[in-house]
């Protein structure tokens, strides 16, 4: 019989949906079966469960929502464009607290994972991104931010908390409603509105 073939991308997949369903003690053996191949296929691939565990958790690439920002404000009003990039932050974190968790939980450190992707790391280059976006809107008199870095800091950080308390204590972390991107973008934009 001959051996299924699978992509690493089909590997990838299987192993995240999998991770995040049962913590990182899931067996590779689970992971192979699920695919419907032998544990060894799979480390041809990824040589360790914790390089798999990397791979399949972190983040693959930039969110194509960094190079948008990085284009810098367009002519639309400003907070439709704030709206528009709390919701895809919000969208990431969403999907990355529990991927983070489960790292963490497999006694994972931050370092180790940054070493699998070189380069500058993902936080830091949102951070700069948003530094930046703001900055613009400030030097076009679209908006009135003394510090660029300080609001780029606590926008990433109105996002990042709240998935973060959610995670961390579930029903009973604070409710903050459905419209919280709508309520942080107007709190964000009465601060900074010019004039």
């Amino acid at each position: 019989m001959r051996p299924r073939t699978f992509t690493d991308q089909d590997l990838l997949d299987t192993a995240r949906a999998l991770f995040l369903e049962h913590g990182p003690k899931l067996s590779t053996s689970r992971i192979a079966e699920a695919l419907g191949v032998s544990q060894a296929a799979l480390f041809k691939r990824f040589s360790t469960k914790q390089e798999l565990m990397i791979r399949a958790l972190m983040p693959q690439g930039a969110p194509p929502w960094i190079e948008r920002i990085n284009a810098g404000p367009d002519a639309r009003p400003v907070p439709e464009q704030l709206l528009q990039i709390i919701r895809e932050i919000e969208q990431f974190f969403g999907r990355m607290m529990p991927a983070i968790a489960v790292l963490r939980a497999s006694g994972i450190t931050p370092e180790s994972m940054l070493e699998h992707f070189p380069g500058e790391p993902l936080p830091c280059r949102v951070h700069a991104t948003m530094t930046r976006f703001f900055a613009t809107l400030h030097e076009q008199g679209r908006a009135k931010i003394a510090s660029p870095e300080a609001a780029a800091m606590a926008f990433m950080g109105a996002m990042h908390s709240r998935h973060n308390l959610q995670h961390i204590l579930g029903d009973r972390a604070p409710e903050v409603g459905d419209d919280y991107p709508e309520r942080t973008v107007e709190l964000f934009w009465s601060g900074m509105k010019p004039g």
